[in-house]
């Protein structure tokens, strides 16, 4: 009578704590999956910033701040990617995993481009602005291309 409460208290535990370990994973994929989207919603909004700054012909000083919030972004970007985090509502493509340093590269590409982005801001020059801005927001989309779902 022990061993059959001995197994079936050990057969609960492993069920329960492979229930706990799946939801777990469940809320993580989730949470990476937000994380992801917030990211690059806080990263569009820095790029329109950027586009208004340009296209108002504003001051290029500002914006430096901007792309130095991008590259912070870019920085994180790529670590919101855990193993199994493709399932769910992303568009995340699965070249993702199967590329995984073709995708880090693209990433650091993008990094480096809102780093001259900024250094172009630096320079007070808005035409190295614009033409900066030109290139990050290329760097941006070669990556949709590969790495995003349509």
């Amino acid at each position: 009578m022990i061993r059959k409460l001995a197994v079936g208290a050990l057969a609960f535990g492993i069920v329960a704590g492979l229930t706990g370990g799946t939801a777990y994973v469940a809320f993580a994929q989730t949470d990476a999956i937000k994380a992801r989207k917030d990211n690059r919603k806080e990263m569009r909004v820095n790029l329109l910033a950027v586009k208004k700054i340009v296209d108002d012909k504003g001051n290029a000083a500002d914006v430096v701040p901007l792309a130095m919030k991008m590259v912070e972004l870019e920085k994180q970007f790529v670590t919101l990617f855990p193993v199994g985090s493709n399932v769910g509502d992303t568009k995340a493509a699965p070249a993702i995993w199967s590329d995984w340093a073709g995708f880090q590269s693209a990433s650091k590409a993008l990094e480096i481009a809102a780093g001259n982005l900024a250094d172009a801001g630096k320079s007070g020059d808005l035409a190295k602005v614009a033409a900066a801005f030109g290139e990050t927001g290329k760097t941006c989309g070669a990556c949709h291309q590969k790495y995003q779902l349509k």
